[in-house]
């Protein structure tokens, strides 16, 4: 934050903002004033305000719905309603539509400063809470593709057959890798086969299930963890992969399977042997999915 904290005021009473200003004269607060909601509107997309003090009877537009509109345009910004005694019921509704605090005419200097600066360290969290979010993010997703990165997929598939392990239920693993990738980047472009990546990324979000997670397992391979899913099932939803990428898009995708515990119980080998499957489906000629089985050891 910087030194100087913004802040909004709507309102048409020259004593009312008259007040204000006095109550705050050498504080750390520079105060904005307007007298309309389109107004304040506009000023609100243009710079950060850290509250918003607004009178709840505006000309120009209902002071609940600019309650409503400020929260779409900023959702961190505290707005404080003044009103008169007398209109008490409607500061109860402002408070329902997002409003932070309400305050009685005539105005407390105390009280205000109080309801203020409390709303500031609000806004202020919510801030941290926003950057917290966004470094979570960025070291569990794929800047490029916005799946889940190589490094959650281990944790995701540790967990998983941790879990399975104490409740025994299967559930099945893809490894795909996009068919002639190398020689459409050196055909295209590296900024195309960027275009490619997220767009098959993408696609295979849309045609997995709300149950199965997509990662970026690196390069042109991406994973898709199926919890709950036996080999047959997973077949269907591989093939439909399959079937989806290559009619929505200029390239297609092979797929290897495999299956918890059939296969095996041990993290490592589950994904060797969906590899596996992956290397013969490649071999066979590509866009098609093959299921892992002991000859492919041999």
């Amino acid at each position: 934050m910087s030194d100087e904290f913004n802040i909004l005021v709507v309102e048409d009473d020259e004593n009312i903002f008259k007040v204000l200003n006095k109550t705050f004269i050498g504080d750390r607060y520079k105060l904005w004033r307007v007298t309309t909601g389109k107004e304040a509107l506009n000023l609100i997309k243009e710079i950060h305000f850290v509250a918003i003090i607004s009178e709840l009877h505006i000309a120009d537009i209902d002071g609940i719905e600019l309650i409503k509109r400020i929260n779409k345009i900023d959702p961190r910004v505290n707005i404080i309603v003044l009103t008169a005694y007398s209109f008490a019921n409607s500061a109860v509704k402002a408070l329902e539509a997002g409003a932070y605090a309400y305050l009685l005419k005539p105005l407390n200097s105390e009280e205000l400063k109080l309801i203020l600066r409390r709303s500031i360290e609000n806004t202020c969290l919510l801030i941290q809470v926003g950057k917290k979010k966004y470094y979570q993010d960025i070291s569990i997703l794929d800047g490029l593709t916005s799946v889940y990165n190589h490094r959650r997929f281990h944790e995701i598939l540790e967990w998983q057959i941790d879990h399975m392990k104490r409740l025994p239920q299967a559930f099945s693993l893809f490894i795909i890798d996009i068919d002639n990738f190398k020689k459409y980047n050196d055909t295209h472009g590296h900024v195309e086969g960027d275009k490619v990546l997220h767009n098959v990324a993408q696609l295979l979000v849309t045609l997995t299930r709300d149950t199965d997670t997509v990662f970026r397992y690196g390069g042109e391979e991406f994973t898709v963890i199926m919890p709950q899913t036996p080999n047959q099932e997973a077949q269907i939803v591989g093939q439909r992969l399959i079937e989806g990428v290559r009619r929505q898009s200029s390239i297609t995708i092979s797929i290897g399977l495999s299956t918890f515990p059939d296969d095996t119980h041990v993290k490592e080998v589950l994904v060797v042997k969906a590899d596996k499957a992956l290397y013969r489906a490649k071999r066979l000629g590509r866009d098609q999915l093959c299921v892992y089985d002991k000859n492919m050891d041999k």
